[in-house]
């Protein structure tokens, strides 16, 4: 006599779950987009031609944790271009952060998002410098955007495992756990991809103290890149540097700007002071 034992209960078990999952899936699919439909009214009522700068939440002591969002705000005030925050949604249409809406248009992208805004406000930072001196601060923008990014994130969020960067955070007790959890291995594997990660910490750091000293060196005597008033260089510049200044505590990577080159620190000072008079109010929490 045979017996045969039929898998039919579990087969419908884990149907059952799959269906749960997708129901679930689908309902928070929806939910994001009702949500973000919600958004875009209030941001739609900030008036017309006042950008919307979707970023971070603020920090402890920097204004924020993306040099991109610090970089795009200070272009914002240099150009005197009325603007408000949104810290709801930090991801834009191309995953990045910051990104901003205006008019009901919805543009990623730091660089995209001051080319737009310089053409659309008839807005120019360095109309007081000759063809050469823009040339050459467009070698400096790159630098900052592209080198000293990645010397900062990659020591930030995966040689340093996030611990100098928590200190100088507002997170909720949940984040702390979970964000170096999540940033370390993503960061390693897009070092790796973009190179720098091939690279020993020492390596790294050497690299990114030869970076700084040439950016050093370029800056001078003068209070800005710009010369005697700030670029949209500077903005770039003043984004990454921010965060070896403010969101590096304790670390040698914060000692690159407050003691190897201390003009960097003065530069940052200088901008700070320059840009956001309100920088402490800025914070969260607040400072007096």
């Amino acid at each position: 006599m045979w017996t045969t034992f039929s898998n039919q209960p579990a087969v419908l078990g884990v149907t059952t779950v799959i269906a749960g999952l997708s129901v679930i899936w689908v309902f928070r699919k929806i939910a994001r987009k009702h949500k973000r439909n919600q958004l875009r009214k209030q941001w739609n009522n900030a008036g017309k031609d006042v950008v919307v700068l979707h970023q971070f939440i603020r920090g402890k002591y920097c204004i924020n944790l993306s040099p991109f969002a610090v970089k795009v705000e200070s272009f914002l005030r240099l150009a005197d271009i009325k603007y408000v925050v949104d810290s709801q949604l930090p991801f834009g249409p191309k995953g990045k952060c910051p990104w901003i809406t205006l008019n009901g248009e919805e543009l990623g992208d730091s660089e995209l998002i001051v080319q737009k805004l310089s053409e659309y406000f008839k807005v120019d930072l360095d109309s007081h410098l000759d063809t050469r001196k823009k040339a050459q601060l467009e070698t400096v923008r790159i630098t900052a955007d592209e080198f000293v990014f990645w010397f900062v994130i990659t020591w930030r969020y995966w040689i340093d495992g996030c611990e100098s960067f928590l200190k100088s955070q507002s997170f909720s007790s949940f984040l702390n756990v979970m964000f170096p959890l999540f940033m370390k291995r993503g960061i390693k594997v897009k070092a790796r991809y973009q190179g720098i990660g091939h690279h020993t910490p020492d390596e790294i750091y050497g690299m990114a103290k030869r970076t700084c000293g040439a950016l050093a060196d370029v800056l001078g005597d003068d209070p800005f890149f710009g010369g005697e008033q700030p670029s949209t260089a500077d903005c770039s510049v003043f984004g990454q540097l921010s965060q070896l200044m403010w969101n590096a505590p304790g670390s040698q990577y914060e000692a690159l700007v407050t003691e190897v080159y201390p003009s960097l620190r003065e530069y940052c000072n200088r901008m700070k002071e320059k840009i956001f008079p309100d920088w402490n109010k800025l914070l969260n929490p607040p400072l007096e």
